[in-house]
């Protein structure tokens, strides 16, 4: 970060309460109270803190790196600094089953939707090559830059920060590796599902409202990856999303396939939104050198055999020259027209819940 975390000597503060232990997962809680600043928004990492020379902390990068930690925070554009709220650690080899202590969806919801009475939560988990500086200072602002008047006053955006930051040139070996993403990103889902499906507790909550979770460039090998040993733990889906959209999807093009890891998608959300873009260069150099074609550039294999819940949108034709100066799969924060698209399916859905 440009400006190191504000996070002195939290070790010691008076504000952190006992960790809390049970099962699997150990939460210690920080510092949950939230501010009325439109320009705080939440975010989550898998990255190791770090301890500087003066007492404060940072959050190191890593090359896709697996932790057993979720750390839930908060980022204010304002001064460039980051509150930390919770640490999560899976104490297991295995994906988290067990009940929590202190699960923090809870308090999310209950911020946001009893509070302030935001009905629609999306979480954008970023793709490959990012350093944490980039994914926090940079992508985040751009997201802001590009959908913050619209949204961030209507919903609640976090971004799952996981370590990913590589060379470019090293973008084969992510594939091989992303499952240690996976298994950070398995305690988050865990939290969510657990919440989800807590039938008491919506017994006495309005449960109306929507998830929705983007996966860019190579968290959707990472997603993939989560949900293959997922089943191969024989952890059942639990009905979480309203929408789930995969953009430069480097999932195999037979993915939906019955038998094949997406296949069953829909116990897990409403609808898939697939963004499939040919121009995609990423993709065509990582077909090229894996001989594997990718559903992101050339599209789900027969897709008039696709389950009923994936939607697919091909957005070649509106691909621009500025779009691919990046070299990746940055049009969902360069095409006007992308934007607009993205921006009308969230304010639809926004609009459906007002009117619920």
């Amino acid at each position: 970060m440009r400006n190191t975390l504000k996070l002195l000597t939290f070790v010691f503060a008076s504000f952190i309460l006992p960790t809390q232990v049970i099962g699997q997962i150990e939460t210690t809680i920080f510092k949950m109270d939230r501010t009325e600043d439109k320009n705080v928004v939440p975010f989550f990492t898998n990255r190791v803190i770090e301890v500087n020379q003066d007492n404060s902390y940072t959050f190191r990068n890593s090359t896709t790196l697996q932790t057993n930690t979720l750390y839930f925070c908060n980022y204010n554009y304002n001064n460039d600094s980051i509150e930390l709220n919770l640490r999560a650690v899976n104490l297991s080899d295995k994906y988290p089953t067990d009940t929590l202590k202190h699960n923090i969806m809870y308090n999310i919801y209950e911020y946001n939707r009893l509070k302030k009475g935001i009905k629609n939560f999306y979480i954008v988990v970023g793709g490959y090559g990012k350093s944490f500086d980039k994914q926090i200072h940079e992508y985040m602002h751009r997201l802001k830059t590009n959908y913050g008047d619209s949204l961030f006053n209507k919903a609640a955006i976090s971004v799952f920060a996981w370590g990913t930051e590589d060379k470019v040139y090293r973008y084969y070996n992510a594939l091989r590796v992303s499952k240690r993403g996976a298994a950070d990103f398995a305690i988050f889902q865990h939290m969510l599902d657990e919440f989800m499906a807590d039938t008491e507790y919506w017994e006495t909550h309005p449960k109306d409202i929507t998830v929705s979770i983007l996966f860019s460039s190579m968290a959707n090998e990472m997603f993939r990856s989560y949900i293959l040993e997922r089943e191969n733990q024989n952890i059942p889906l639990v009905k979480t999303y309203h929408n789930i959209t995969f953009v430069g999807s480097v999932a195999p093009r037979n993915v939906f396939k019955e038998g094949k890891a997406f296949h069953n998608l829909g116990e897990m959300t409403d609808t898939v939104r697939l963004v499939v873009n040919s121009k995609d260069i990423l993709l065509k150099m990582s077909s090229i050198a894996h001989l594997k074609n990718r559903i992101g550039n050339k599209g789900p294999k027969n897709p008039d055999e696709l389950p009923d819940f994936v939607k697919v949108s091909n957005i070649k034709s509106l691909i621009t020259k500025d779009d691919m100066k990046r070299m990746g799969h940055d049009y969902v924060l360069t095409n006007p027209v992308v934007q607009d698209a993205l921006l009308e399916m969230a304010e639809n859905n926004i609009a459906r819940k007002k009117s619920d």
